[in-house]
């Protein structure tokens, strides 16, 4: 019963506040960004310590400030600025365990690098998305929002009530190949009437809203068993409880951590 009135809560709270900062944009959307990133990296840094290595938590939190600022544009040529971090990172980070001298440095070093880069760095984009939208008069970050969600949806129905051969059992033994087809075509439906209904943004083609139902479809799914893999082998069911009923942060937006990244690489690529 506490668990069900946790998830109304999260619901009833959740999704008005997640409408108005996709309504007000950026500075506000960075900086729930920048916070749901921080939440992000300490359930990952959670995880690795339970395997016995001890990333740096500190370090990690101060890099991720500066890259949501850089993917906010409060540095000129954002990109080389992320470059930038990350050089200065591996860096930092083998001066600091060279001085702290503590055990398992290589787990140390390799996992915080790897926390930097997986959380921050990946869901970063998101910023620099809704910046885009802002900029082209479109969509396409709330789009990706509701897409991974009616993908999710539709897997877990459509997967409860008629899959039976499971895709990764052994990563997620609740994942069914019906489950997985099902919510490929909601997101490719969800993109598609956007377009129809010139939702999407005028900038974009027939051909850019596939691309993008393709990735959140297929990426969203693939970035969902990524996370599972690691809490997998770590031996837990969450990343987190913060949400309560839930899960953590990583469990909720872990549909994003692949896809944002692979719309916000195409949009530069072949949309500027």
């Amino acid at each position: 019963m506490k668990e069900l009135k946790g998830r109304k809560l999260i619901l009833i709270l959740g999704v008005p506040l997640g409408i108005g900062c996709f309504y007000v944009g950026n500075p506000i959307f960075a900086i729930v960004t920048t916070l749901i990133m921080l939440l992000g990296l300490d359930e990952f840094f959670k995880m690795c310590e339970i395997k016995g290595s001890y990333p740096n938590r500190i370090f990690g939190f101060i890099i991720t400030v500066f890259i949501g600022l850089a993917y906010s544009g409060v540095y000129a040529h954002h990109q080389i600025t992320v470059l930038g971090l990350a050089c200065m990172t591996v860096i930092s980070l083998f001066i600091i365990e060279i001085i702290n001298n503590k055990k398992e440095p290589l787990q140390n070093i390799a996992n915080t690098i790897l926390g930097i880069i997986f959380v921050p760095t990946l869901l970063g984009t998101l910023i620099h998305l809704r910046q885009l939208d802002h900029i082209f008069d479109s969509n396409v970050t709330l789009l990706l929002f509701v897409s991974v969600w009616l993908c999710d949806t539709a897997a877990f129905f459509f997967g409860t009530k008629f899959g039976k051969k499971k895709i990764l059992p052994k990563i997620s033994p609740k994942k069914s190949w019906v489950g997985s087809i099902s919510g490929f075509i909601f997101s490719i439906l969800t993109f598609f009437i956007a377009y129809k209904l010139d939702f999407l943004g005028p900038t974009y083609s027939l051909i850019d809203c596939i691309v993008f139902g393709f990735i959140s479809g297929v990426f969203g799914q693939l970035g969902d068993f990524g996370e599972s893999l690691l809490k997998r082998d770590v031996g837990v069911k969450d990343s987190g409880d913060i949400l309560r009923g839930h899960g953590g942060i990583l469990d909720r937006f872990d549909s994003l951590l692949f896809s944002s990244p692979l719309i916000y690489i195409y949009l530069l690529v072949f949309n500027q």
